[in-house]
């Protein structure tokens, strides 16, 4: 069927027959004309519009609004543990910059003041100031050919492609964010039977993970009396994971058993000792001296996966602008280019880094 195109004469035309049909319909009289006037227009108009091309391009452009509420929404969807946080976003300034205002705390009780007057105190308050990161992915360039020859999914899906790579990167520098402080006082060794080092690029044994390792740490942050009966979090590497819950093991059964159906979509694989624990490809790799690397760090011989352990209200997230940007038919390129920008921070929220601890895979000796 070929593209049905409308002259401005037959424009006119559609309009003046639409108004002698309502007239024939309704009577001449000159309210119904008035009426008629306006939605013949809009009737002949509309055809006109669509039948400007067989594409529908009104409808079939990227839509800018709906990409950067999704990567916002597929962030925290496929990354669950940035949820489990003391969320400061509101706190941001200029889309970039974390201030939040800290109470200089409260003056001491006295039981049956004996001396008064009593001192009179002024509350010092300080100010957190922080930058938060800036996430952006290299411009995506669509040739022309493209756009005309191959189907629109084919852009979305590189498009989509780009955006987890971008989700990737958000989730590892947050995790980076909240333990980048944390000392070699609070990383923890494992004390599993001997297996090989589950780290890529690592060499030798280290010691598994087990039930018992779980429980030191819940040991460690009670003693700082950061253990509470919710807001307790682990988030574990896939191959710790699996040490720690073999499949043919009750103890596995009875953990994943107590999640219900809402916990598990939301990411909770198991509950024990107190923690609801979530699993990841890749959480934090230590060196030998219990130190945290940065993401994207060469990984040494004797580096080890480990176990993020925290209270929710320990560490913070912030989120400050996301962008999509576009730039249909470049002249010098001959094509579309686009690409996503998003910032977002965190920190732990107390200088000490109390209600963080860190599990790392022991090295066999």
């Amino acid at each position: 069927m070929k593209n049905l195109k409308l002259k401005p004469g037959n424009l006119l035309f559609n309009i003046l027959m639409a108004v002698v049909v309502l007239t024939a319909l309704f009577g001449a009289s000159p309210e119904v004309l008035a009426a008629a006037v306006p939605v013949a227009f809009t009737s002949g108009t509309v055809i006109y519009l669509f039948s400007q091309s067989k594409t529908l391009a009104l409808f079939a452009g990227i839509q800018r609004e709906i990409w950067e509420k999704d990567i916002e929404e597929a962030i925290f969807k496929d990354n669950t543990f940035i949820t489990k946080r003391k969320d400061v976003s509101s706190e941001v300034l200029g889309g970039k910059v974390v201030y939040i205002p800290q109470s200089g705390g409260p003056g001491n009780v006295v039981k049956n003041r004996a001396v008064k007057p009593a001192t009179v105190r002024e509350r010092e308050d300080t100010t957190v100031l922080y930058e938060i990161a800036e996430y952006t992915s290299d411009p995506l360039y669509i040739p022309h050919a493209d756009t005309v020859e191959l189907s629109y999914d084919k852009r979305d899906s590189a498009i989509k492609e780009d955006k987890l790579n971008l989700q990737q990167e958000v989730a590892e520098g947050i995790l980076y964010d909240w333990t980048k402080n944390v000392n070699a006082a609070r990383v923890l060794r494992t004390t599993g039977a001997d297996v090989v080092a589950t780290l890529g690029g690592a060499t030798g044994n280290r010691k598994a993970a087990s039930l018992m390792d779980l429980q030191r740490a819940r040991t460690f942050l009670a003693n700082e009396n950061r253990f509470f009966n919710t807001g307790m979090n682990a988030l574990v590497p896939s191959n710790l994971l699996a040490q720690m819950f073999p499949a043919d093991n009750i103890v596995t059964a009875t953990a994943m058993g107590t999640v219900t159906e809402t916990e598990r979509r939301n990411g909770i694989m198991y509950k024990q000792q107190g923690f609801d624990i979530m699993e990841r490809s890749s959480v934090l790799i230590v060196d030998a001296a219990g130190n945290l690397k940065a993401p994207g760090a060469v990984v040494e011989a004797t580096d080890s996966e480990a176990i993020l352990l925290w209270w929710g209200q320990a560490v913070e997230r912030a989120m400050g602008d996301i962008k999509f940007f576009e730039k249909l038919g470049d002249p010098q390129m001959y094509g579309d280019i686009y690409s996503f920008l998003v910032r977002m921070g965190g920190r732990a929220r107390r200088s000490g880094n109390e209600g963080i601890v860190v599990l790392a895979s022991g090295v066999s000796v």
